[in-house]
C-alpha cells in the first residue's frame, strides 16, 4: 500500500494480532466506514445540499486490514465548479480534516466538559469557515454534532478486543480508536442544557406529500434522504397553489427558503429539529434535477 495520502484520501485499518473472524473484522471496519460516511454527508450537506459522497475503495491488505479509499464528489452545480480552481485541495483536506479531529478526540478522550466539547467543535468550524464559494450559504456544526459523532465513534471502537484497534491515516494526521474511548453523554448533556439555535438558508427538497390546510400547512419533504415535515408559511404562494396558479406533479422539487430549528434539553441526546418554508421560489421537474451530470470532483 502506498506511503503518501493525497488531500482527498485516507486509510482506515483495523489492526489485530493473530487470527481473527473474517466475517466479523470486515463487519467492524465496514461500520467504521458507515460511521464515517455518515460524519462526512451531513458536513457536505451543511455545505452543498446538491452535492453526494461516495467511498471508492484503491486498496486492501490483510493479516491486519489495511485499506486505502478515495472520497468521490459527485452532482456539483456549474456555478460552483466554475469558481473552484483546486477543488480537491478545498473539499477533500476538509473532509479528511475533520474525521481526523473527531477520531483524536475520541482516541484521547479529550470531550470531558462543555468547554472541551466546544473546543472541537470550534476547530472544526474554524475549517468550515476558509472556504469561500460565492453564492453559498455554509452552515456552521454545532456541539451535538459534534458529541454524537464522538459518541458513535468510541461505541464501534468498544466493540473490539483487548489490543485491537482502528487507525485513521491522511494528510491531516493519524488517530486511533481502541476500546478506552468513551464520553460521557449523561454528564454532557445535562451540562449543555436547553438550547436554541437556527440556522437559515436556501435549499432544493424533493416533495413526498403535502397538506392542503392553508393554514396549517404541513409537507412532507425529502431531505438528506429522509422525509421530514416542513411547515410552508409562504402565504401567498399557498394562496396561487390553492388556485392552481401552480401545479405540482409527483417526485417534483421545491426551491426554498428553509429555516431551520435545533431545541435541545438535557434529557434529550439529539436536538428536536423544526422546519418552516419561509418563501417558496419555484417547482421544478425531476428530470431537471435528477439529470445534472454526475461531476466527480476528485479525479487525479
Amino acid at each position: 500500500m502506498s506511503n503518501e495520502n493525497l488531500d482527498f484520501d485516507f486509510e482506515l485499518d483495523l489492526i489485530f494480532s493473530g487470527q481473527k473472524n473474517p466475517v466479523e473484522a470486515f463487519g467492524q471496519i465496514g461500520k467504521m466506514y458507515e460511521k464515517l460516511l455518515s460524519i462526512d454527508q451531513q458536513i457536505l450537506y451543511n455545505i452543498l445540499p446538491s452535492a453526494k459522497l461516495e467511498y471508492e475503495l484503491i486498496d486492501l491488505e490483510y493479516s491486519s486490514i489495511k485499506s486505502k479509499v478515495n472520497q468521490i464528489l459527485k452532482s456539483i452545480p456549474d456555478d460552483v465548479l466554475k469558481d473552484i480552481l483546486n477543488p480537491g485541495k478545498l473539499f477533500g483536506h476538509l473532509l479528511v480534516y475533520i474525521k481526523r479531529r473527531l477520531i483524536k478526540a475520541t482516541e484521547t478522550n479529550e470531550v470531558q466538559s462543555v468547554d472541551s466539547l466546544q473546543k472541537v467543535t470550534t476547530d472544526i468550524n474554524k475549517e468550515i469557515k476558509k472556504l469561500h464559494i460565492d453564492n453559498i450559504i455554509i452552515l456552521e456544526i454545532n456541539n451535538y454534532f459534534v458529541l454524537n459523532a464522538i459518541n458513535e465513534l468510541g461505541i464501534e471502537g468498544r466493540k473490539l478486543k483487548k489490543d485491537e484497534y482502528f487507525e485513521y491515516k491522511s494528510k491531516a494526521g493519524n488517530a486511533r480508536i481502541g476500546r478506552n474511548s468513551s464520553v460521557n453523554m449523561a454528564k454532557l448533556l445535562y451540562e449543555l442544557g436547553g438550547q436554541t439555535v437556527e440556522q437559515q438558508r436556501m435549499e432544493t427538497l424533493k416533495v413526498k406529500s403535502l397538506d392542503l390546510l392553508s393554514d396549517k400547512a404541513s409537507w412532507k419533504l425529502i431531505r438528506q434522504g429522509k422525509q421530514i415535515e416542513v411547515k410552508i408559511v409562504h402565504k401567498e404562494w399557498l394562496d396561487d397553489y390553492h388556485n392552481r396558479k401552480i401545479i405540482i406533479q409527483p417526485n417534483d422539487y421545491l426551491k426554498l427558503d428553509l429555516k431551520i430549528t435545533y431545541t435541545t434539553n438535557s434529557n434529550t441526546l439529539k436536538p428536536v429539529i423544526t422546519y418552516e418554508a419561509l418563501n417558496v421560489f419555484e417547482v421544478i421537474p425531476p428530470d431537471i434535477i435528477e439529470g445534472t451530470n454526475q461531476s466527480n470532483l476528485f479525479e487525479e
